[in-house]
Protein backbone atom coordinates (compact mmCIF):
# COMPACT_ATOMS: atom_id res chain seq x y z
CA UNK A 1 0.00 0.00 0.00
CA UNK A 2 1.05 3.57 -0.92
CA UNK A 3 1.45 6.25 2.01
CA UNK A 4 0.05 9.15 1.27
CA UNK A 5 3.47 10.70 1.91
CA UNK A 6 5.70 9.25 -0.78
CA UNK A 7 6.26 10.98 -3.78
CA UNK A 8 4.40 10.00 -6.68
CA UNK A 9 6.17 9.81 -9.68
CA UNK A 10 3.60 8.53 -12.93
CA UNK A 11 4.69 6.86 -16.11
CA UNK A 12 2.57 7.40 -19.00
CA UNK A 13 -0.18 5.17 -20.08
CA UNK A 14 0.74 1.94 -21.76
CA UNK A 15 0.61 2.93 -25.40
CA UNK A 16 0.63 6.20 -24.79
CA UNK A 17 2.38 7.89 -27.82
CA UNK A 18 5.18 10.54 -27.01
CA UNK A 19 3.91 13.41 -28.63
CA UNK A 20 2.59 16.45 -27.31
CA UNK A 21 -1.11 15.90 -25.83
CA UNK A 22 -3.55 18.65 -26.71
CA UNK A 23 -6.32 18.17 -24.85
CA UNK A 24 -6.34 16.88 -21.10
CA UNK A 25 -4.28 19.76 -20.44
CA UNK A 26 -5.30 23.18 -18.14
CA UNK A 27 -2.17 25.00 -18.60
CA UNK A 28 0.73 25.18 -20.84
CA UNK A 29 2.64 24.34 -22.72
CA UNK A 30 5.53 26.21 -21.56
CA UNK A 31 8.57 24.95 -23.68
CA UNK A 32 12.00 25.41 -22.18
CA UNK A 33 15.51 24.64 -24.47
CA UNK A 34 18.66 25.42 -25.06
CA UNK A 35 21.39 23.56 -27.30
CA UNK A 36 21.71 20.52 -25.07
CA UNK A 37 18.37 19.88 -23.94
CA UNK A 38 13.96 20.77 -24.71
CA UNK A 39 11.10 19.82 -22.22
CA UNK A 40 7.86 20.93 -22.76
CA UNK A 41 5.76 21.33 -19.71
CA UNK A 42 2.11 21.44 -18.21
CA UNK A 43 -0.37 21.59 -15.74
CA UNK A 44 -2.70 18.25 -15.70
CA UNK A 45 -5.35 17.13 -14.57
CA UNK A 46 -5.29 13.46 -13.81
CA UNK A 47 -7.46 10.85 -12.29
CA UNK A 48 -5.28 10.78 -9.28
CA UNK A 49 -5.08 15.11 -8.93
CA UNK A 50 -3.09 17.84 -10.30
CA UNK A 51 0.02 16.54 -12.15
CA UNK A 52 2.91 18.36 -13.82
CA UNK A 53 3.76 16.73 -17.02
CA UNK A 54 7.10 17.31 -17.69
CA UNK A 55 7.62 15.80 -21.86
CA UNK A 56 11.66 15.29 -23.77
CA UNK A 57 10.49 15.49 -27.46
CA UNK A 58 13.95 14.80 -28.13
CA UNK A 59 14.35 11.37 -25.49
CA UNK A 60 10.89 11.01 -26.56
CA UNK A 61 10.26 10.42 -22.36
CA UNK A 62 7.67 11.59 -20.11
CA UNK A 63 6.98 11.85 -16.20
CA UNK A 64 3.89 13.34 -14.18
CA UNK A 65 4.65 14.95 -10.92
CA UNK A 66 2.48 14.97 -8.13
CA UNK A 67 3.11 18.20 -5.42
CA UNK A 68 4.56 15.79 -2.95
CA UNK A 69 7.04 14.67 -5.56
CA UNK A 70 8.17 18.66 -6.81
CA UNK A 71 7.94 19.81 -3.33
CA UNK A 72 10.75 16.97 -2.95
CA UNK A 73 12.47 18.50 -5.60
CA UNK A 74 12.50 22.23 -4.03
CA UNK A 75 14.62 21.00 -1.16
CA UNK A 76 17.42 18.61 -2.65
CA UNK A 77 21.19 20.16 -2.57
CA UNK A 78 22.37 21.15 -5.72
CA UNK A 79 25.15 18.31 -5.85
CA UNK A 80 22.16 15.89 -5.82
CA UNK A 81 21.02 17.70 -9.29
CA UNK A 82 24.78 17.84 -10.30
CA UNK A 83 24.88 14.01 -9.36
CA UNK A 84 21.60 13.47 -11.63
CA UNK A 85 23.43 15.19 -14.59
CA UNK A 86 26.36 12.99 -14.96
CA UNK A 87 24.78 10.32 -15.30
CA UNK A 88 24.06 8.82 -18.77
CA UNK A 89 20.52 7.99 -19.25
CA UNK A 90 20.83 7.35 -23.42
CA UNK A 91 23.05 4.26 -22.55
Amino acid sequence: MQSENLPVVEPPDVGDVSTYPVDGGTDGPIVIANEFADVVVRKVQTRNGVRLDVWSPRRGTRVMLDAVALDCLSFQEPELITELLSRNPGQ
